[in-house]
């Protein structure tokens, strides 16, 4: 049965690497990871059953090597779902008695098994994680077979990887794609079977030239849509990495440079060695066909904040510098407004307000030392903290400010070149069905996403623009169950959060983008409850507690009372 898998499998590779031409021979491409047959051992001669169905998840990675688990009906159906499920470890089994038809009692050859596990998500065929909690029941019938050997005869219908070996077969590869002006890239976690090895970097090219995942669509775009290898990508002879393309040939030059950097940040955590990017055989840029990380842009600079913004906070209804406690120049340090809340500019410059106001609150925004102007937002009883979108260079301010009126309605101030602003609204009933209440919502500093806290749940989601809308789409709830009752979140890298919670076991927890797991902060010296949080790259995480503002730069070290401000303030980063 084994050979006859593995015959499948190879002919199915060479029919789906056919239609690509190669100077070298076509590589067959094993869609499944580690589908290798010096990796399939099959079942032990003997074993029980429940040993059997633990053996048949710990090889569930490798389905040509799981089939050996089933019967031969079995094996040829299983899997009929082409997306894994990957759930906690430490999955339980529950027997069931199987009374068969003989009124003598159960049947000695056939054991009903309940599998208890708790799901985590699912990897969509795109290879994007979908983050997905929720308790699952899968039933098992185990047979014996002539033999005397068990096998299952009804598998769960998906292939269930256990948490530990999913990380073991997989691994997260940030692919880049563009915001829709081609200013930052933008990432996209995708998880990248990791056998066979060797075809690691054409997997990844791959997925990259198949465009963005679902949960960035219309969001991104890429200078690679419609482009096609013209043959297999390989190993040359002295180590470089040859990315052979074709159908570019009615790109401009600064297209085939958005090309590159596209593809060498995208394997940049994939390999080290030079990428050899060619147009049908020829250098894609002319004189120059070897690439490494260091020699194309990161499209990274509009996204952080210079070095030298070591954040603000609103303090006694003031704002402050976190380095020095010292109220800011001009009237929002002079204790001018009643501020709640505020939210500096990725370059600097501006600031965007919330004040208190007789019966609500009131949004202001302007130059960081000037008058801030009034900004008008009707029946406001309440507004989120502010938030900017990235400016058109380093030395810009951004044009637009987002926030959340009433909990429900998510609005974005855009300047015009009068300098005079304009609310809009923004189509966020994805955001809030089922009676969802925003209370915290934070753009990613490409602008390309959000974070949002709806109903004390972290929720993720991709922001599309049209001529004549701008919608927030394809929200998705990260660690489900976990982290909850959260109070506040930020952006601490581009592809990780850190939240802050009422929960005494977990007030600070970080979560990479895709939701796939979470790694608390150590709360030793945290006095909680947590009330507000910032964060931003290469800076430390910033946290108010009854005691005050606290410091740390990694989760595994103690938080450092090292920044001004009391059991109040709010503090923020630019963003």
């Amino acid at each position: 049965m084994t050979r006859a898998v593995l015959a499948l499998l190879v002919l199915a590779s060479l029919a789906s690497c056919a239609t690509i031409p190669a100077d070298t021979p076509p590589r067959v491409m094993l869609e499944n990871p580690g589908e290798a047959p010096d990796r399939i051992s099959g079942p032990r001669a003997g074993v029980d059953p429940f040993t059997l169905v633990q053996d048949f998840l710990d090889a569930a990675d490798n389905i040509a090597a799981a089939k050996t688990y089933l019967t031969e009906e079995a094996a040829a159906t299983w899997p009929s779902h082409d997306q894994p499920i990957i759930v906690q470890n430490n999955p339980t089994y529950r027997p069931e008695i199987d009374r068969g038809p003989s009124p003598d009692g159960p049947n000695p050859d056939v054991l009903h098994l309940t599998l208890g596990t708790t799901q985590i998500g699912e990897l969509k065929p795109d290879g994007s994680f979908y983050p997905q909690v929720q308790p699952r029941e899968d039933k098992l019938v185990v047979r014996r077979q002539a033999d005397q050997q068990w096998r299952i005869a009804q598998p769960p219908p998906y292939q269930l990887l256990t948490k530990i070996r999913f990380e073991a077969a997989y691994r997260r590869v940030n692919l880049q794609f563009f915001d829709p002006a081609r200013r930052v890239l933008v990432p996209d976690p995708r998880w990248v079977a990791n056998e066979p090895s060797e075809s690691m970097e054409a997997r990844v090219v791959e997925l990259l030239l198949a465009g963005p995942s679902d949960g960035l669509k219309d969001a991104v775009v890429s200078t690679l849509e419609g482009v096609q290898l013209h043959t297999n990508v390989v190993q040359d002879s002295d180590g470089a990495i040859r990315i052979n393309l074709t159908n570019v040939e009615e790109r401009s030059p600064e297209e085939h440079k958005q090309m590159v950097a596209q593809i060498v940040n995208s394997l940049s955590g994939v390999t080290l060695n030079k990428l050899r990017i060619l147009d049908t055989g020829s250098a894609l840029i002319p004189d120059r066909q070897d690439w490494q990380a260091a020699d194309v842009p990161t499209y990274d600079g509009l996204a952080s904040p210079k070095p030298e913004l070591t954040g603000l906070a609103v303090d006694n209804r003031r704002v402050i510098t976190l380095a020095d406690g010292r109220p800011i120049e001009g009237p929002a340090g002079a204790g001018a407004y009643n501020l709640v809340s505020g939210a500096q500019s990725l370059d600097g410059s501006h600031l965007a307000v919330v004040e208190h106001v007789p019966g609500g609150a009131r949004l202001r925004i302007g130059p960081i030392n000037r008058e801030l102007q009034e900004i008008p937002l009707d029946d406001a009883t309440s507004l989120t903290r502010p938030t900017w979108m990235p400016g058109n260079s380093r030395d810009e301010s951004g044009n637009e400010v987002w926030t959340v009126v009433n909990e429900t309605l998510v609005v974005r101030a855009v300047r015009a070149a009068d300098n005079r602003w304009t609310v809009f609204a923004v189509d966020a009933s994805d955001l809030t069905r089922d009676r969802g209440r925003i209370t915290e919502l934070r753009l990613s500093r490409d602008g390309v996403r959000l974070a949002a806290v709806v109903n004390g749940e972290v929720k993720v989601a991709s922001i599309v623009r049209s001529e004549e809308s701008v919608t927030i789409r394809a929200p998705r709830t990260l660690q489900l169950g976990t982290v909850r009752s959260v109070v506040g979140l930020d952006w601490s890298e581009r592809t990780v959060l850190v939240a802050a919670t009422h929960l005494p076991s977990l007030p600070v927890v970080s979560m990479p983008l895709d939701g796939f797991d979470y790694t608390p902060y150590m709360s030793s010296t945290l006095s909680p409850p947590v009330t507000s949080i910032t964060a931003a790259p290469s800076r430390p995480v910033i946290v108010t507690d009854k005691a005050g503002i606290w410091s740390t730069a990694d989760p595994g070290k103690v938080w450092l009372s090292d920044r001004a401000g009391g059991p109040d303030s709010r503090p923020f980063y630019p963003g």
